[in-house]
């Protein structure tokens, strides 16, 4: 273990060395002068200081090429006054048709839509701003820019464009307020402007982009000069309340439920750099429910967070580790159970703290308190959970951080409630067996995870890398309590190769974080290549990788390996063709049909391979498709599947889709053969930029469910918006009811 340590620290070492030894590409500039004439956001880019700004332009392919000036030009103007910064574009359009937008739905698909894109970098640390984005029919979308070019756009606040079409392209005027960000007081912001010209099948930028790097890559800016330091952005406080409705039927418990609720976020900013968030009784009720899985895993798996409070700033608080060993996953805290089978847990309230202080120091604080929750399976008292980051920018790009996550057990309820029974031992007051050793059951009075990180990146984008170490502790005191990795890459435009390890110990125990597995030892690799080309095929290229698993005492348990062919059209298609060999050795019971029947036992071993093959259609035609077939082996048994995602729209107002799957499985005697559907038709109407209308099924024949949400929302104002949402689901293969909900709530964004 030593030894693993060890190479740990030469790896940084010589990396970091790496670092210090590279320089920055040159950077092109833009001079931006004050406006001293107020700006109408109407689109039109009538006003004298337009005529008098300096002209960006001289726009470079990032896609199909990234060797060739843009086929559709585009220029860009700055200025600003003491509240707002604006952004006048042009974007010439000589190819007959019209722009290719999919939704008048704020938020929208950026690879799917013409649009405009305004990327800012206000701390010039080449890593972290924000975008803001329209389309030519003046759809918004805005975006937290995270983790050098990652794109969180569940970030929501105010600004204001316009967009006016002219015969030959369109122009587009941008308000963003200065209090809607943060910012330091420096002589220059790093910014970045990308059109994706999505008719033209064409993806410019202001600052040049080799393949394969993203556009949105924070590596590949300009600097904005500003005539005198950007004025201090003011007091920005925003008061949000909701009031809600709910009349909710269980039909299987025989109960039902009328009630009301009243709450409210608040978003203050204490500096130019640092944010305040709070809530006090948050309610989720008009989140969209999570998309069903076909799950045939051995292991727990991971759903995606949808609620607006713990979306915003995820990147500091939900990245540490790997994805298979997070020691914070915010779906822990307010939520029980996933798909069919979620419940919420009510949330009392919470703060959250983040923001820069200085040039290189960036923190953030979380903290949420739930109330107490009894069900007739389980008890769980009030509950305090609280996650602390402090990072620090070194090297240029590269950031390393420290990482605190709690959860406390603040009630007695549960306690009191569980008694010592002569045969069963602690029972609850069900009369159910307790482990006492269960912390998920909230028995613990504590737990913690703390650790550090290091996350590599070059200023010449070449190399990235994640480096952890994780330890927990609870009243039990568990030996082995501890996680830690490695993961690097190097990428070039024609190879990305990658390799990592992780550890896991059987006694870590990261309570709010997201660990399907421990006591194990996993590594691997896998590269890439990548050879563009001229004529229909824009890239294609071959891949091949594995990994091996081992627990931690040595013993071999997994492996695979597989290698594919990727082949991209220059129409947006693409088609893939895979196999993948897979070696498992069971450490507990399975059931490979998750029905419930027989199961292998414990310690059997089984190797099968897998064919696969899947094709993209064009994604700018109005009816477009996404289809997947595999067939071979499957533990003992055999498995083929074919899943599909089909969408017809009716460009920008309607959409129509529909994604379907269905896995057979069989198996021999005794063991159960199985046929698994999954299937859900989906309509989504954009009646203008401030009404929507989403309504879908889904049939999951796995957890014998059908259910069906419906979404009506209403921008009445900038950030307000009235939700109406109505849930059912029913017990198949009877379509007996399960439940019913719906929910009224109005919500208004007050700036003070």
């Amino acid at each position: 273990m030593e030894i693993i340590k060890c190479l740990f620290l030469i790896i940084l070492l010589q990396i970091s060395y790496r670092v210090l030894s590279q320089n920055y590409q040159s950077v092109s500039s833009y001079s931006v002068i004050r406006s001293e004439e107020g700006i109408e956001v109407d689109g039109v880019l009538d006003e004298e200081v337009w005529s008098q700004a300096e002209k960006g332009g001289g726009f470079f392919q990032s896609y199909p090429s990234d060797n060739l000036p843009a086929i559709d030009s585009t220029q860009f103007m700055v200025t600003y006054d003491d509240q707002f910064i604006y952004v006048g574009i042009i974007c010439y359009d000589y190819l007959e048709g019209k722009p290719i937008t999919n939704t008048l739905r704020r938020d929208f698909v950026w690879p799917r839509n013409d649009n405009i894109s305004f990327y800012i970098d206000p701390y010039n640390d080449k890593s972290n701003g924000f975008t803001f984005q329209v389309t030519p029919d003046n759809v918004q979308r805005e975006g937290l820019v995270v983790l050098g070019g990652n794109v969180q756009d569940d970030w929501d606040n105010k600004w204001y464009s316009g967009v006016s079409k002219f015969e030959n392209g369109w122009t587009a005027e941008m308000a963003i307020p200065f209090k809607s960000i943060r910012y330091n007081s420096v002589p220059y912001w790093n910014i970045q402007l990308i059109r994706n010209n999505q008719k033209r099948n064409e993806r410019t930028t202001w600052i040049h982009v080799p393949q394969p790097f993203r556009a949105s890559d924070m590596t590949y800016t300009g600097q904005l000069a500003w005539d005198t330091p950007p004025p201090e952005a003011g007091q920005n406080l925003a008061f949000i309340p909701y009031i809600s409705g709910r009349r909710a039927r269980d039909f299987e418990e025989n109960e039902s439920e009328t009630n009301g609720d009243v709450g409210f976020d608040a978003k203050i900013g204490l500096s130019n750099s640092l944010n305040l968030d709070l809530t006090f009784n948050p309610d989720f009720s008009q989140v969209e429910v999570d998309q069903q899985v076909t799950n045939l895993q051995r292991f727990e798996i991971s759903f995606p967070e949808r609620r607006q409070f713990f979306l915003e700033n995820q990147d500091l608080f939900a990245q540490n580790g790997f994805p298979p060993s997070r020691p914070f996953f915010s779906r822990r805290i307010g939520i029980q159970g996933s798909g069919s089978t979620q419940r919420n847990v009510p949330i009392l309230g919470g703060a959250r703290l983040s923001g820069k202080i200085g040039q290189h120091w960036r923190i953030g604080a979380l903290n949420m308190v739930t109330g107490e929750d009894k069900t007739s399976e389980e008890i769980s008292p009030a509950q305090n959970y609280s996650v602390a980051v402090v990072e620090r920018q070194i090297f240029r790009r590269s950031r390393v951080s420290a990482v605190f996550v709690g959860r406390t057990n603040l009630g007695t309820a549960a306690l009191d409630s569980f008694r010592v029974d002569n045969v069963n031992g602690l029972i609850d007051e069900f009369g159910n067996a307790v482990n006492p050793a269960d912390t998920l059951r909230t028995l613990s009075r504590y737990n913690y995870v703390y650790g550090l990180d290091y996350n590599l990146a070059t200023v010449n984008n070449r190399w990235e890398g994640n480096f952890y170490y994780h330890r927990s502790t609870d009243p039990d005191k568990k030996e082995e309590a501890q996680s830690y990795g490695a993961f690097l890459r190097y990428q070039t435009t024609r190879i990305n190769a990658r390799a990592f390890f992780r550890n896991v110990g059987e006694g870590y125990n990261a309570e709010v974080g997201f660990v399907p597995r421990t006591d194990v030892m996993i590594g691997g690799g896998r590269i890439d290549l990548n050879y563009f080309t001229e004529g229909m095929v824009q890239r294609h290229g071959p891949s091949i990788g594995g990994n091996v698993l081992y627990d931690t005492d040595g013993n071999k348990l997994d492996d695979t390996i597989s290698a594919n062919y990727e082949v991209q059209f220059l129409n947006t298609s693409a088609f893939w063709v895979e196999v993948e060999n897979q070696t498992i050795k069971l450490t507990d019971p399975f059931d490979p049909s998750r029905t419930d029947g027989e199961e292998l036992p414990e310690g059997t071993s089984q190797n099968w391979t897998t064919i696969s093959l899947s094709y993209q259609s064009d994604n700018r035609k109005p009816f477009t498709y996404d289809l997947g077939v595999s067939r071979g082996g499957f533990y003992n048994g055999e498995r083929f599947n074919i899943e599909t995602n089909l969408i017809y729209r009716s460009q920008p107002i309607a959409q129509f889709g529909i994604n379907a799957e269905f896995n057979r499985i069989t198996l021999p005697n005794p063991y159960n053969d199985a046929d698994l559907f999954l299937i859900g038709p989906r309509l989504d109407l954009t009646l203008s930029n401030k009404v929507f209308w989403t309504t879908f099924i889904q049939y999951n024949t796995q957890d014998d469910n059908f259910g069906h949400n419906s979404r009506f929302q209403w921008r009445f104002k900038p950030v307000s918006d009235l939700f109406i949402v109505y849930t059912d689901n029913y017990l198949t293969p009877a379509f007996n009811t399960r439940n019913r909900a719906l929910v009224i709530k109005l919500s208004y964004w007050l700036n003070l």
